[in-house]
């Protein structure tokens, strides 16, 4: 149970239109922007920057690439309620079956290129600790990526070490249809932990 009560949708009249905007993108209100509606200047900060960030169709690194990327650092970080969310999210944003069962395993799998484990690579080391992340990472980076997919990539790393702090900091409860896909998939809680 979340350690401060959500609004409801109802009650988020500030944050409302940008909370819905989310919500029409994902199928379901996210309790996470329910209790960041309580302050709604955060909320529709964050939201703006979950926008520009991952739900942005003008990225320069492939959808799927930017959720497996917020996958393994929310897992990295150990927050369940991204860790779900991210992994539906990557499922409805393109990430193949077989890479969503094998994403632990990026280092190993013949599913995953070269590319997305340098991205891969850098989610581990950046959703711990950012400063991790080695020199031989950063070049193995720059081999398959532009300086501004990089950047993206850094993005999303960082917009999910606020997600995830943020989220387990305040227990946030996941919602029926995130449970319901996990479920679904026949999924172990460690592969979205």
């Amino acid at each position: 149970m979340s350690h401060v009560e959500p609004l409801s949708i109802e009650e988020t009249d500030a944050a409302k239109a940008d909370i819905e905007q989310l919500a029409s993108a994902t199928g379901f209100v996210a309790n996470s922007m329910l209790l960041l509606a309580r302050r709604p200047e955060i909320a529709r900060a964050v939201l703006g920057l979950i926008r520009a960030v991952v739900r942005n169709p003008d990225g320069k690194v492939d959808p799927a690439l930017r959720w497996m990327v917020a996958h393994v650092t929310s897992r990295a970080n150990g927050c369940t309620y991204c860790s779900a969310h991210t992994f539906k999210n990557g499922a409805d944003n393109g990430v193949p079956d077989d890479k969503l069962a094998a994403i632990w395993e990026f280092e190993t799998s013949p599913v995953f290129s070269d590319a997305e484990r340098a991205a891969l690579r850098v989610a581990v080391t950046g959703g711990q600790c950012p400063a991790y992340a080695t020199e031989e990472d950063m070049a193995e980076l720059r081999r398959h990526f532009s300086e501004e997919q990089i950047v993206e990539i850094g993005a999303v790393i960082a917009l999910f070490g606020f997600n995830n702090r943020w989220n387990a900091f305040m227990a946030t409860d996941l919602e029926p249809e995130v449970t319901e896909f996990i479920a679904g998939k026949s999924l172990s809680k460690e592969q979205t932990n």
